[in-house]
């Protein structure tokens, strides 16, 4: 143990380049670089929303009248990198019943102010939700819906969002 301490191998020199800078407030540490923000500043806008990929699903296909719809509701980011896309909303991304976001017709009061939905690289985002097989016609009242075929889709809160890819749909059907 004693030649280890007589040989200074435990002691760092100041040139060290594993000797953490900035420790003692006179020197700024080693410059990061922050991904997500030179990935949305160098990547084109075209090729940003080709590395997301939108898909939605129900477990099942037929549902008996007033049987929940599970949704599952996943977005991936198939780049190597980070992305970045603006959405019209702080409300990231949607879900619909036949055009009806939320299953709803009351008109959502969300801000008209952009946001981000941020993906690192290869991130996937799942989100879950449940379809009572109702639309919401006020903001108390509620109606079951009738047997037959409805389109459950969810997307990016983008207006252009159907033209770049950034939706899905899937149909299921509800029997008596």
């Amino acid at each position: 143990m004693r030649r280890i301490y007589e040989s200074r191998a435990l002691e760092r020199a100041d040139d060290d380049p594993f000797t953490p800078e900035g420790d003692n407030g006179e020197e700024p540490g080693p410059r990061t670089i922050d991904w997500a923000a030179f990935s949305h500043a160098f990547t084109p806008l075209a090729i940003r929303h080709r590395g997301i990929s939108v898909d939605v699903s129900t477990d099942k296909r037929r549902y008996e009248r007033g049987e929940s719809v599970e949704i599952t509701v996943e977005f991936r980011n198939r780049f190597p990198f980070p992305i970045r896309i603006r959405t019209e909303s702080p409300n990231r991304w949607y879900w619909t019943v036949d055009g009806l976001r939320n299953a709803s017709r009351v008109p959502q009061a969300v801000p008209d102010r952009p946001a981000a939905f941020s993906f690192a690289r290869g991130e996937r985002k799942r989100f879950r939700r449940e379809w009572p097989q109702r639309i919401q016609v006020t903001d108390e009242e509620w109606e079951s819906v009738d047997p037959g075929t409805y389109t459950i889709g969810a997307g990016i809160s983008r207006s252009d969002a159907d033209d770049r890819g950034l939706v899905d749909r899937v149909e299921i059907e509800i029997v008596r």
